[in-house]
């Protein structure tokens, strides 16, 4: 009788750990869908930025969107503007999609925000 009182609780609990992990996932799709809603951006600035160390860029400014390109270090790029994502993480929009900024560095001018 004993084993099965243990039994019970260890499903219970598994149960549980379970359950709150499909509830993290489930919750994950939203905000990942909200990061890579559209965000609008022209080319109002007048920098040119150098790509350091690699770098994706990406449908939107969020690394959980889909990846357009792929860019080896030393690239000069086109810098449009930038914005502040969702996660507090600045983006540069360029010609080809949007670079996190830790992964360019600006070359001449100025990137003014989107």
């Amino acid at each position: 009788m004993r084993f099965h009182k243990k039994l019970a609780a260890t499903l219970g609990a598994t149960a549980l750990t379970l359950s709150g992990i499909a509830l993290n996932v489930a919750t994950a799709g939203p905000a990942a869908a909200a990061a890579c809603d559209h965000v609008s951006a022209t080319n109002k600035s007048n920098a040119i930025v150098v790509v350091v160390g690699g770098a994706k860029a990406y449908k939107e400014p969020a690394a959980e969107c889909q990846a357009v390109a792929s860019m080896v270090p030393g690239v000069d790029l086109d810098a449009w503007c930038f914005t502040v994502n969702q996660y507090g993480n600045q983006w540069i929009r360029v010609d080809r999609g949007w670079i996190y900024s830790g992964h360019i560095a600006v070359k001449s001018g100025t990137v003014k925000h989107c």
